[in-house]
């Protein structure tokens, strides 16, 4: 009877693990541009679909990381792969004829963007988020901003934001003058 009561507890576990959507890590825009290959703001031309992707025809406008290296080795420079399924952290409804700025991987030799990653419209850009595209963020990689999923921690570390207690993801964890990282402005 246990047996059965667990085998039956087992699948019910699974069924919910499948019925997840994707699970992104954190809030924080600076993880999304440190983590990222590429930052770019890209005006969106045109898209096309098929079984499983949506694929953006965009031009890049300007770049804030990856244009040495990463984007520059691309074979398609042009081609934005993004997701339509949930449960793969899509879709991503990007508008014709806007631009946004994006974080993006490159896998398999293409640009990939997911629910998970940053899409700001370009011209609904925050003054933080315009602040740490232009440095800010990626001075301040090696502050470790907790996962919302951490536990808080009870010993304070110079090298570790604590967990964000505002509604502004565009928020920077930063080392101050004394070298600890804190939230700037919060």
């Amino acid at each position: 009877m246990r047996t059965i009561m667990y085998a039956s507890f087992l699948v019910m576990c699974c069924f919910a693990i499948s019925e997840q959507s994707c699970m992104c890590g954190s809030a924080s825009t600076q993880l999304n541009v440190c983590y990222s290959h590429i930052v770019v703001e890209a005006k969106i031309e045109s898209y096309s679909e098929n079984a499983y992707d949506r694929n953006y025809q965009i031009s890049a406008t300007k770049f804030y990381k990856g244009k040495e290296g990463w984007y520059d080795k691309l074979a398609d420079k042009t081609t934005l792969v993004t997701p339509k399924d949930y449960t793969v952290c899509g879709p991503v409804d990007l508008k014709v004829g806007f631009s946004y700025i994006l974080t993006v991987d490159v896998r398999s030799g293409k640009m990939r963007n997911t629910d998970c990653d940053l899409q700001v419209e370009a011209s609904k850009a925050t003054n933080t988020l315009l602040e740490g595209l232009n440095g800010k963020y990626l001075e301040n990689c090696d502050c470790k901003i907790p996962d919302d999923m951490d536990e808080p921690q009870v010993i304070r570390s110079p090298n570790l934001c604590e967990h964000l207690h505002c509604d502004n993801r565009d928020i920077i964890c930063a080392k101050d003058v004394n070298g600890q990282c804190n939230w700037q402005p919060c």
